[in-house]
């Protein structure tokens, strides 16, 4: 575990570090990175949770949900990289739009969930979770983005110091062992001492 301490603060560090010096950087990442996450998700709902359940209302919501899912995942992954920066602002509103509309969709069918036997809870969670995304997408205009993603890299970087702290002043004592010799018998043993 306490390695674990330097690895992640090391980790938090250097993110923090991006962050603080390349924002609009971070911002484009998190774009595509939303765009990746969003293309598998569309794949996990078209194989997986399209059969949690046998209501054909159901299957369809699924079904155009992780469609929606899979176009919209492709365009924030392949558009930004391909055009200026205009389409990155374009993308992100594109985005905020899918996480609602995809939120609709999964709030209707967990009501058609409701007669089954299947746990709701994580997909209720994931439709939160992305409304308050889409909000916080259409609200935050791009400079105000940036300063939040600036001040996020200081605490994710005071974050990385804490952990790199805590592990060194945490750090086990190294003992390595004597020898000891035996006068009376002149023999070595080796102690812990």
């Amino acid at each position: 575990m306490k390695k674990n301490s330097l690895l992640l603060g090391f980790i938090f560090a250097v993110i923090g570090l991006l962050m603080l010096i390349w924002p609009t950087g971070c911002i484009k990442a998190v774009v595509v990175l939303l765009g990746i996450e969003a293309v598998a998700n569309g794949v996990y709902q078209l194989l997986y949770t399209r059969k949690l359940f046998s209501d054909v209302t159901f299957q369809y919501s699924v079904l155009i949900r992780g469609m929606m899912s899979i176009v919209v995942g492709l365009l924030a992954f392949f558009l930004p990289l391909k055009f200026a920066a205009t389409m990155w602002v374009v993308m992100l509103y594109v985005l905020a739009i899918y996480l609602l509309l995809g939120s609709a969709l999964l709030l209707f069918s967990i009501g058609k969930l409701r007669d089954s036997d299947v746990n709701r809870s994580q997909f209720v969670l994931e439709a939160l979770i992305s409304i308050v995304l889409a909000i916080i997408i259409i609200m935050i205009p791009i400079k105000v983005g940036t300063a939040l993603i600036r001040f996020g890299g200081i605490l994710v970087l005071l974050t990385g110091a804490a952990y790199i702290f805590y592990y060194l002043r945490n750090r086990p004592e190294v003992r390595e062992p004597i020898e000891v010799v035996d006068e009376i018998s002149g023999d070595f043993e080796k102690s812990d001492e």
